[in-house]
């Protein structure tokens, strides 16, 4: 697969071969029409006879090497996307050409430089020394030249079929070769800024014109590290979400960031200040009291067996989502904070939401739980059934198992009765993720792996299921929202009936858009314990699919195969060479089949940007399935740092 054109390639070519072999015809031509003296010895013309030659020799030396290695890549370029059987036809092609075209060189070399030897005699005596050998040099190739057509008829009958071949494989695939123009066109890197707006609610990012409704469709991002992934896409995304429903006239949008990694912090700060939104910024940072709200993931108004869910869906992203030796327990321990929320919410004040600690506490002891059962009133309907469970099962299990439930949740809840985590996630939020929604607020989640791994997966799980929720609740919601993570892997929730595909699957009627970002398709089939009918339905749920440089087979084997194939034509040839009446041969055929429309190999080659070298841009392959028309762009999306 030929290396990705650079920007200043095109021109690279155009000013080799091409321009060097117009300036040698140039100088011939003009040399043809500028008169000359008819004096033999006169100077001038002596200089002209000397470029004469010079400019012939040097043409025919470029049809030769240059002009191979100047169609080699034009042909490259022009057949990229063929494939490999186009690739075969095509390079069998130049093969015949060049040998074609060397032996004419050649001969061509040998009568030109007779006779310049012959005509320069006539001026310097040294070279008559030459004449014998000018004088059987210039008949030899004279001779070779006239008869040519006949002796190497082989040789051009082989070019033409394997011309005609290349013909016939392109009228009969599904592929046309681009010209030179086009090629040129889509080496420029887009120019002006990195985003502009496009209209009510669209923009365009790497030169491509996008709309909410692309992404209401959701959209998944591969890269592998370093591809510019995050500042290039990403950020463009985020800065072209904002600044299209900033100038619309209607109501701006909602958000959620998750970023495991902490990149987004000053990102969003300046994104939301270059839009006049810094008030709408809300952030949870149990490392910062000053700068974190106070959020309860157990101030909810979900009910209990929605918000327990949340807990099992959190204690798999710690404990790991791939084996089923955790089920029982996790079912478990989520059956137990259900009904203990609801003991909570009955004998809590009126007002004051449940807590982690009162939850540990009722955990990891069954006098709690009786001293807090007492408060039922009795009068109270939900206290049944409460009362039946910790009567009648929680105090029944044996001691072994309810020892085990415990661990689950004592193991999860533990953190959370420390500082700063049992200020910053008890008693009354100070804004409901509901709340945030409907006032447009931009959440962000700061709570980097490196710092805090388990706690980070803890609470991240439970704001997005949480924001998931509240999204849900608002079918034909005016207010747009999105919902944007990089290295998505971290976070990805696999639970049934309460995954990341899940809501994929039901939020584009709320008018909200998904855009997640991973490194390949191992990582996510790893965050989903190796279950591949997971992490496909998650995929077949985004209707956007952009995928930069990756070295991952997995990966750029399941981008490929999602293009699907097109027709192309093997060919096949034979050439023989003889003398006399059967002075050579020729026969090409071929055959059709399908090969993939985009090769796997071609994703390893997409430019990547690198402060090293010219380009300052990520070229992506993007797979737009969420317009009427399935289609493939290839797009360049330039450095965005989102910077003040």
């Amino acid at each position: 697969m030929a290396a990705p054109a650079k920007v200043s390639e095109i021109q690279k070519l155009k000013q080799g071969f091409p321009q060097q072999a117009g300036v040698c015809l140039a100088v011939i031509a003009a040399i043809h029409i500028l008169p000359k003296s008819h004096d033999p010895r006169d100077t001038f013309r002596l200089l002209f006879t000397v470029a004469y030659f010079g400019a012939a020799l040097a043409l025919l030396y470029l049809i030769n090497k240059p002009r191979a290695v100047y169609m080699k890549r034009i042909y490259e370029l022009q057949y990229a996307e063929g494939g490999p059987a186009l690739e075969q036809t095509w390079r069998m092609y130049l093969a015949a050409l060049n040998r074609c075209c060397s032996i004419v060189s050649y001969l061509l070399l040998a009568f030109v430089g007779a006779n310049a030897v012959s005509i320069l005699s006539k001026w310097m005596s040294a070279f008559s020394v030459l004449d014998p050998v000018a004088t059987l040099a210039w008949w030899g190739s004279l001779a070779g030249i006239v008869l040519f057509p006949k002796w190497g008829k082989g040789y051009l009958s082989d070019v033409l079929q394997k011309r005609r071949m290349l013909q016939e494989s392109v009228e009969t695939s599904d592929f046309q070769p681009r010209n030179i123009a086009t090629l040129e066109a889509e080496q420029d890197v887009p120019k002006g800024p990195p985003v502009e707006l496009a209209g009510d609610r669209a923009f365009i990012a790497g030169g491509f014109k996008w709309s909410w409704d692309d992404f209401f469709k959701n959209c998944v991002i591969f890269g592998m590290s370093g591809t510019g992934k995050t500042v290039c896409v990403l950020n463009a995304l985020l800065d072209g979400l904002m600044l299209s429903t900033h100038r619309s006239q209607k109501p701006p949008c909602a958000g959620l960031v998750l970023d495991p990694k902490g990149d987004f912090k000053k990102k969003i700060g300046t994104v939301c200040r270059k839009y006049g939104r810094e008030r709408d910024i809300v952030i949870i940072n149990p490392a910062s009291q000053s700068e974190t709200i106070r959020w309860n993931p157990l101030d909810s108004q979900d009910d209990e067996l929605e918000i327990a869910s949340r807990f099992a869906a959190a204690l798999e992203s710690v404990n790991g989502q791939g084996g089923d030796k955790d089920k029982f327990w996790i079912d478990s321990a989520k059956k137990f904070i259900r009904h203990a929320i609801t003991l909570l919410r009955i004998t809590n004040a009126t007002g004051e939401p449940p807590t982690f600690a009162q939850i540990g506490g009722l955990a990891g002891s069954l006098k709690t739980v009786y001293n807090t059962c007492y408060w039922i009133a009795d009068d109270d309907p939900r206290g049944d059934q409460c009362l039946a469970y910790f009567a009648d099962e929680w105090a029944d299990l044996a001691n072994e198992t309810r020892t085990t439930i415990q661990a689950f949740i004592t193991n999860m809840i533990d953190p959370f009765l420390m500082a700063p985590y049992d200020t910053v996630f008890a008693g009354r939020s100070t804004m409901t993720v509901a709340e945030m929604i409907d006032d447009g607020k931009i959440l962000y989640v700061y709570m980097p792996i490196a710092e805090k791994e388990a706690m980070s997966k803890v609470i991240c799980t439970f704001v997005k299921m949480e924001y998931y929720r509240e999204v849900l609740k608002r079918p034909d919601k005016d207010r747009p929202s999105f919902f944007l993570c990089d290295e998505f892997q971290v976070y990805f929730t696999a639970m049934p009936g309460k995954g990341d595909s899940d809501f994929f699957e039901r939020s584009r009627q709320s008018k909200h858009a998904n855009i997640i970002a991973t490194q390949n398709y191992p990582a996510l089939m790893k965050a989903a314990g190796d279950k591949d009918s997971v992490v496909n339905n998650l995929l077949g749920n985004c209707g956007v699919k952009i995928f930069l440089r990756n070295t991952d087979d997995k990966t750029n084997d399941y981008a490929s195969k999602i293009f699907g194939q097109k027709l192309v034509a093997m060919a096949s040839s034979n050439v023989s060479a003889g003398a006399g009446k059967n002075a050579g041969s020729a026969g090409a055929s071929a055959s059709r089949q399908y090969d993939q429309k985009v090769r796997p190999e071609e994703f390893i080659g997409l430019a990547v940007p690198s402060d090293r070298e010219v380009h300052n841009y990520a070229e992506t392959i993007v797979h737009l399935a969420s317009r009427s028309a399935v289609s493939k762009e290839k797009l360049r999306w330039r450095m965005h740092t989102l910077q003040d």
